[in-house]
């Protein structure tokens, strides 16, 4: 086959545009940082790389909701706490007339506490965090609490948020699961209604009815142990977020390294590289220069 000027001409053309396209490339590579550009550069790292985002992005909303649902559980759990001492005091009150007493002042002084100390019990039930009331439920937006019956305006709503992959977390208690419980509604907690065992005590205590008395004081017991089973779930669920935080974070430090390793250029080997195409680059360009010069007569020779 004879090999014509036009033909080593288009070669030497070829080698060189070749030769740029791997230059340029190293030099995008360099300026970036970035192995892969566009998906044309690799598209199997490049599919990788994009699965690899979506999981970070994923793992960056579970671990604002694990936020967001701890400062809720920590805000439950200061409610439940301020609610046992209530009902602790209230104890304390019922203990002093657990027998009765004939002096209407007494009795009287005795209901007044008792009203106080229910108010402060609505007052914890109505606590808010941001604009919305913790134990509403799904109805947040208006106080789910008051200190007629029924009660409790709210509902029964589980307020879940994602906080894995597949994972979910309640965020919430339901009001009327610690402290409106009867037989209509679940019971995880236990089933006293501690509002109305306030307003059987607050008649017991003013009809001097000395069963009454001991009955509330009974109901008041149960109450307590409603909302420490209550502060208990709180706590599990506080581990379980801790735990989740613990476990996004460690998958989000592996998945930054795979794709650390797949996107950032090595540059000392990128300098070699870079390199060893200049050389061949102009070294192209010196043997194609050198080509164009040749005449007819270095031909005839």
């Amino acid at each position: 086959m004879r090999v014509t000027s036009n033909m080593s001409a288009d070669n030497s053309i070829y080698n060189i545009q070749q030769g740029r396209a791997k230059l340029d490339r190293l030099q995008e590579l360099t300026s970036s940082g970035s192995n892969v550009n566009r998906p044309s550069d690799d598209p199997i790292n490049s599919s990788l790389l994009l699965d690899i985002g979506d999981k970070l992005r994923a793992g960056d909303q579970y671990l604002s909701n694990i936020q967001k649902s701890g400062t809720w559980q920590q805000f439950t759990d200061t409610a439940l706490t301020g609610m046992s001492e209530v009902l602790r005091l209230a104890k304390q009150q019922v203990a002093t007339i657990s027998s009765g007493s004939s002096d209407a002042t007494v009795r009287q002084n005795a209901v007044s506490q008792l009203q106080a100390l229910k108010q402060q019990m609505v007052d914890m039930g109505n606590m808010q965090l941001g604009d919305q009331y913790i134990f509403g439920g799904a109805i947040n937006s208006t106080q789910p609490f008051s200190g007629t019956a029924p009660y409790y305006a709210g509902d029964e709503t589980a307020l879940n948020v994602e906080i894995g992959n597949n994972t979910t977390q309640q965020m919430n208690i339901a009001g009327n699961q610690i402290l409106t419980a009867d037989t209509a509604t679940s019971q995880p907690y236990g089933t006293t209604n501690i509002f109305k065992a306030f307003d059987d005590l607050i008649t017991a205590v003013n009809a001097n009815d000395v069963p009454g008395i001991l009955a509330g004081s009974k109901a008041l017991e149960d109450g307590a142990k409603q909302l420490n089973n209550a502060q208990s779930d709180v706590a599990a669920r506080l581990t379980r977020l801790d735990t989740m935080t613990k476990l996004n974070e460690n998958t989000r430090n592996t998945l930054e390294t795979i794709y650390g390793n797949t996107q950032n250029v090595d540059y000392a080997k990128l300098a070699v590289q870079m390199n060893q195409q200049k050389i061949a680059f102009e070294a192209s360009l010196s043997s194609t220069a050198k080509l164009s010069q040749l005449s007819l007569l270095d031909y005839m020779r």
